[in-house]
């Protein structure tokens, strides 16, 4: 078509030209439905097509992204020598939007028409690059247009026929700029799939370091100590941040040093050299503990220029990129992250996000961590303290026992019709009953360290349970009767089994006491009988009752449901009697309204497990 006369169909051409420029249209738009997802491919496919159908010589240009400068994209010419020559003034020239005709098309947004050439205004107008060629060669006739986007000019289609040719008529004006209007709805449906497929990109990285945040949350929140946070951090957060090594550093007690807690990937050589740093050095790690700041360097040369004199090691260990992440906690820098990489990073804002958001749950992981270790190391000192009381408790506890006992046979030898005897006997038995109290007391306390620190021993043997609370009912009738009540026991045995005699003992005194100080001198059952394939014991009162949501608290540590001013105690005989219980295979539970008493019921299987 470049050497036909063209027609209008818009002012009466022929028909079959028309249909012509319909089918020239249709193969454009189905090679442009073909065609990849890139800019240069597309412009490449309109330009070989324009100059094979309606011109000689063609050149196809994108505006830069800011806007300023036109990139020649592809030009095509019937003759490749006259394409060189093309060619050759693109290279030497970057032209500028508004610059030449293609650059004031992309400026106004508007087609240029140049049907029958004038040398003048193409001297004038033309870079003067392109004047050799115009010289050499020179143009007939000439059409640029742009491609205008939905939300851009994305640049210009240039298109000349030579001296020689037919000039371009109207009907190839308007099959160009329809040219164009398919182009450039082609190249915003490229740039939308473009950005689709980035935010995709964008949302599946997203995703990924999602995946690789939770995954070290979910370790650091299941590590408890120091040591374990820092293997998590080593193991997981470096690899996570995509390092190939790393070291957590931790300072010493006199932040005078830090000290390498745990590493990933590091070389002996390596572990050697920075194991203990002066917090003073100049080095990344220590500046940035010493100023609380993140440093980045996205490549070998950035470090080897801010640390000339660690560059030898930073090429011995294969450094292309590292970054230094101070451990903040309350406004102190607690460790220093430190990871390197074997490729450049760019370190971008998301990928500083994600660092930083590690860096942060490893500080609160590794700061809980040391007051979970205060903690248990608090716990073990009051545990050993109170093991240690409740032993030096019992020496003289025992010696004011045996005092008591004496004095109580010496009043008892007293005649009756003495006048003081009634009075000295009665402070004596004053005196056994807190002297007994009191080595309850400590019998908690002693029982307390024991469960607490794990060394709960049962001595299992072979004895009759209903032996036992006839003795338990015995010995504690007259403090019962002393409260106003009344002590009933239902016991239906022989009940034998296999169990740890004291401790029932104690479980059973305990419920027996309580039950006392809570029944307000009402009535007490206390019970032993058979229930299939277990033992039931159960101690029932009718005094104050415990509240439903009180209820299970009760038999926790320095639990009570009832204030402690108005009740004696330390809060763990329910505790104490839960453990024993448990480690002889039962388990004991309270039924009890407010008012109206509770029941304290222990179920045992015949043989306790060892």
């Amino acid at each position: 078509m470049g050497n036909s006369a063209g027609g209008d169909p818009a002012r009466g051409a022929p028909s079959s030209q028309a249909a012509d420029y319909l089918r020239i249209l249709v193969t454009l738009s189905r090679r442009l439905a073909e065609s990849s997802l890139d800019f240069e491919v597309i412009l490449d496919a309109v330009a070989g097509h324009v100059v094979e159908v309606l011109g000689d010589g063609c050149a196809a240009y994108l505006v830069t992204d800011d806007d300023r400068w036109l990139e020649p994209v592809t030009i095509r010419h019937r003759d490749p020598a006259r394409r060189a020559m093309i060619e050759e003034v693109n290279r030497n020239r970057r032209m500028r939007v508004g610059e030449g005709f293609s650059g004031r098309a992309v400026a106004s947004g508007e087609p240029i028409a140049l049907l029958q050439t004038d040398p003048a205004v193409l001297h004038s107008t033309v870079v003067p690059e392109f004047k050799p060629y115009l010289e050499r060669v020179g143009v007939s006739s000439l059409l640029v247009v742009p491609l205008v986007g939905k939300d851009r000019v994305h640049g210009a289609l240039w298109l000349a026929r030579d001296p020689g040719s037919l000039p371009f008529n109207e009907a190839d004006r308007e099959l160009l700029e329809a040219i164009a209007d398919c182009t450039a709805l082609a190249l915003d449906s490229t740039q939308l799939q473009t950005q689709y497929a980035a935010d995709r990109q964008r949302l599946a990285e997203s995703a990924a370091r999602t995946a690789r945040l939770q995954e070290v949350t979910a370790a650091l929140s299941g590590a408890a100590t120091p040591e374990e946070v820092a293997d998590v951090v080593a193991r997981l957060a470096v690899g996570s941040m995509g390092g190939v090594a790393g070291s957590l550093v931790l300072p010493n007690e006199a932040r005078t040093h830090l000290e390498i807690a745990s590493h990933v990937g590091h070389t002996p050589y390596l572990l050697k050299r920075f194991q203990s740093l002066s917090v003073d050095e100049d080095n990344p790690v220590a500046r940035a503990f010493r100023e609380g700041t993140d440093f980045y360097f996205e490549d070998l040369e950035r470090y080897s220029t801010a640390y000339p004199t660690l560059r030898d090691v930073a090429v011995t260990a294969g450094y292309e990129a590292a970054a230094a992440l101070p451990l903040r906690m309350h406004s102190e820098v607690i460790g220093v992250l430190w990871v390197r990489f074997t490729t450049r990073r760019k370190f971008d804002a998301e990928e500083r996000k994600l660092m930083s958001t590690m860096v942060a749950q490893a500080a609160q992981a590794l700061e809980r961590s040391r007051l979970y270790t205060r903690a248990q190391k608090a716990v073990a000192l009051r545990d050993e303290f109170l093991s240690v009381a409740a032993h030096e408790l019992r020496t003289p506890l025992a010696a004011m026992k045996l005092q008591i006992q004496s004095l109580q046979r010496e009043l008892g030898r007293l005649r009756e019709d003495e006048e003081r005897s009634p009075r000295l006997r009665s402070k004596a038995e004053v005196v056994d009953r807190q002297i007994r109290r009191l080595e309850q007391l400590v019998t908690d306390l002693l029982d307390l360290s024991r469960l607490t620190a794990g060394k709960l021993q049962l001595r299992i043997e072979e004895f009759d349970l209903v032996e036992l609370v006839h003795e338990i009912r015995d010995r504690m009738t007259e403090e019962v009767a002393r409260a106003g009540g009344r002590l009933t026991l239902h016991a239906v045995g022989p009940l034998r089994g296999q169990w740890d005699r004291a401790r029932l003992d104690q479980v059973l005194s305990n419920l027996m006491s309580n039950a006392i100080k809570y029944g307000g001198g009402k009535p007490i059952t206390l019970t032993a009988v058979a229930e299939g394939t277990e033992v039931r014991l159960a101690v029932h009162d009718q005094g104050i009752g415990i509240p439903l949501e009180d209820q299970a608290r009760i038999f926790e540590r320095f639990e009570r449901a009832v204030p402690g001013r108005n009740y004696s105690g330390f809060g763990v005989g329910l505790w104490i009697c839960k453990q024993s219980v448990e480690a002889l295979g039962g388990v004991i539970r309270v039924q009890s309204q407010p008012g109206q008493g509770s029941t304290f019921e222990v179920l045992l299987p015949y043989k306790a497990r060892t």
